[in-house]
């Protein structure tokens, strides 16, 4: 299975300190399940300026731990919903952005092992 993340853009950017660099995944690592539950409860409660504001916020993240799949998901998710448009792709696309995103957080977790 390809990797889903890539931390080029992380080892960049902490100037390849391994202590910033766990310091940072594990910032994510701990983030991002919430947000991930948070996206899926906006959806199902239709609250589409919500998962708007949740995406924006996750985005960041999503780049500096170089998922470059997830980045693309996460862009039309917050689009989609930021304007009302094709709501009724954002269930499959949230699942795979969410299958995206725990793949990447098993590879994080044995990359700062």
């Amino acid at each position: 299975m390809d990797r889903q993340s890539d931390l080029t853009f992380l080892r960049t950017f902490t100037g390849g300190n391994p202590d910033k660099i766990k310091k940072y995944v594990s910032m994510f690592l701990q983030l991002c399940p919430t947000q991930l539950a948070t996206m899926s409860s906006q959806l199902t409660e239709q609250n589409y300026s919500g998962l708007r504001a949740t995406a924006h916020a996750l985005k960041p993240q999503i780049t500096y731990m170089g998922i470059r799949r997830g980045e693309e998901l996460i862009k039309t998710i917050e689009n989609n919903a930021g304007n009302n448009v094709e709501v009724e792709k954002l269930p499959s696309m949230l699942n795979e952005f969410q299958t995206v995103c725990n793949q990447a957080m098993d590879e994080l977790k044995l990359d700062i092992a």
